[in-house]
């Protein structure tokens, strides 16, 4: 069995660019940006697939390439978000002193005010957690990681500023860790469904928070 090729495709099939993994990323990475747009615009409920091929001003092929549903969107942006704030925190961490637990807090909820902006859009998938199994496991993993990231981080905060042992310093930080994921989602509601919700009060309150 003989297959022919013309001479014009061998030359495309030559010239075909090979499409490296930074690319992929880079686009990823612009469908997941369009796709927190339309969230905190329109709602993640209210928010089709068509609409975010919209809003990316790509093609469905192309969004489809990338990822499989709505969920798979919510998923990867998400992560991106908790990406950067664990890279802020790693960064703060090397300063001397190292921050308090206040100044952490507060690094992260405005962190997470710069890159969403519209803090109801955590909100609105939480909610959306109860209804949908798939989200619960995203939920379930993302909260493991912000938790194993605060252990660490008392950990080093209790030894060095308040010079406990290491083992104890450990045992407190298991201890108080879920406390201050949920200072951060505190922060999170509250700014988004009450008016008089007062940030600096709020973030002044947790900066008193000490290990008993």
């Amino acid at each position: 069995m003989f297959v022919l090729y013309s001479e014009s495709a061998i030359g495309y099939c030559q010239v075909m660019p090979k499409v490296s993994d930074a690319h992929r990323e880079s686009r990823r990475h612009e469908i997941a940006q369009a796709a927190l747009r339309c969230f905190a615009r329109t709602g993640f409920q209210a928010t089709s697939m068509a609409d975010i091929i919209a809003e990316s001003g790509l093609s469905a092929g192309a969004i489809y390439g990338h990822y499989k549903s709505k969920d798979e969107l919510v998923q990867l942006a998400i992560s991106e978000v908790l990406d950067a704030r664990f890279l802020e925190v790693a960064e703060a961490r090397r300063h001397d002193p190292i921050p308090t637990p206040g100044e952490i807090i507060a690094l992260l909820v405005r962190g997470l005010q710069s890159q969403i902006g519209d803090l109801s859009l955590l909100v609105q998938v939480w909610g959306q957690v109860a209804l949908n199994p798939g989200l619960r496991s995203l939920t379930d993993s993302i909260g493991g990681r912000v938790r194993a990231m605060l252990v660490d981080y008392l950990t080093e905060w209790y030894e060095s500023s308040l010079t406990l042992p290491r083992g104890e310093a450990a045992d407190l930080a298991e201890r108080y860790a879920g406390l201050y994921v949920g200072v951060v989602q505190g922060y999170v509601t509250q700014s988004t469904l009450f008016s008089d919700f007062d940030a600096d009060a709020y973030l002044a309150a947790a900066a008193s928070i000490r290990p008993a």
